[in-house]
């Protein structure tokens, strides 16, 4: 890391201490849900190249955030990663407004609300190496916008969520002429059957008519977790030619409780997925199948996981993807 960046990561750090430390500015105490709270995620893993007969340790990420509750309206969430792949980079920093129940607005940098798999956290992530579909297709969606989400409650619970984003990725704010759109559209609930869709439409730095479309479907009873997604990325090249890429990935997981005092929950896991410019077409560009076993020293999953990958590439016209033996360490609070 540069000077300039561990000088950017004490601030930070030492902005956050403080502001948990002092006190409030107005007369009145300080709640206990007014505080605000540091989690964080580190991920270290050791990977092994099978082909090459070549090894390496990596920091996969050292994430810290500080949310909390400003009042009863509104919210904050603020993220950086000391490692994301060797660089730190600001991740989440927004304030979210909710006016009445179920109804929120999001002003800020955040992930783009599109494809759960894109959306979990590296802890979150089951496996120890993204889906091809969150390294390549959904990469760089992470923006500064507006957004609005609302919830319908009941039996079947139904959340919309719809933003313009600046479209030019990752903490730039540059000054565009339109917004990009994003939407997504969810139904069902955390446990048993949930199915999405996303979309997504805007202009890339080199990239003109750029849209996307995916569609989800997982079922989840709290040990046996299912989940496929797919999606389909169009766009202009800057040559006027049409260009396109789509991929689809399976994977699953079973949570075994072992009463153990030290290993509490054994979860054998497993995934197939494929990219390529046009799938059904069988213009596949890369197949892998992955499966692993992760051992979970905590009741509650991805908190504390020693998890032991191996990927099996049944082809590959990408860069860098080799068979591959992955031990990886999880460490959350």
């Amino acid at each position: 890391m540069t000077k300039a960046g561990r000088r950017l990561a004490l601030g930070w750090l030492l902005a956050s201490a403080i502001f948990i430390t002092l006190p409030a500015q107005d007369t009145t105490a300080i709640r206990s849900d007014l505080v605000p709270v540091i989690s964080g995620i580190l991920k270290t893993k050791a990977e092994f190249d099978l082909d090459n007969s070549l090894m390496r340790f990596e920091v996969r990420n050292a994430r810290f955030s500080v949310r909390g509750k400003i009042n009863s309206y509104m919210t904050y969430k603020l993220e950086i990663d000391l490692s994301d792949e060797g660089q730190m980079k600001m991740l989440d920093a927004y304030v979210r407004f909710s006016p009445v129940a179920d109804l929120n607005f999001y002003l800020g940098q955040r992930k783009i609300p599109f494809s759960s798999d894109y959306m979990r956290s590296p802890a979150d992530n089951i496996f120890a190496n993204r889906s091809f579909l969150a390294k390549y297709i959904n990469e760089g969606m992470r923006d500064i916008g507006f957004y609005a989400e609302y919830i319908f409650g009941g039996q079947i619970p139904v959340s919309i969520v719809a933003g313009a984003v600046n479209g030019t990725g990752n903490n730039n704010p540059q000054w565009i002429e339109k917004p990009n759109f994003a939407a997504r559209l969810a139904a069902g609930r955390d446990d048993g059957v949930r199915a999405a869709t996303n979309f997504y439409y805007g202009e890339g730095a080199t990239e003109h008519n750029l849209s996307m479309f995916g569609a989800e479907l997982r079922y989840n009873n709290g040990h046996l977790f299912i989940e496929t997604e797919y999606i389909v990325r169009q766009w202009t090249d800057t040559l006027s030619a049409v260009q396109r890429d789509d991929g689809i990935y399976l994977h699953s997981y079973y949570n075994f409780m072992t009463g153990n005092r030290m290993v509490k929950m054994v979860t054998p896991v497993a995934r197939i997925d494929f990219i390529g410019d046009a799938l059904f077409r069988g213009e596949i560009g890369a197949s892998r199948f992955t499966c692993g076993l992760n051992l979970g020293f905590e009741a509650k999953q991805f908190y504390s996981e020693i998890r032991l990958n191996y990927e099996n590439y049944f082809r590959s016209l990408l860069p860098n993807h080799t068979d591959k033996l992955t031990l990886e360490f999880i460490g959350r609070f």
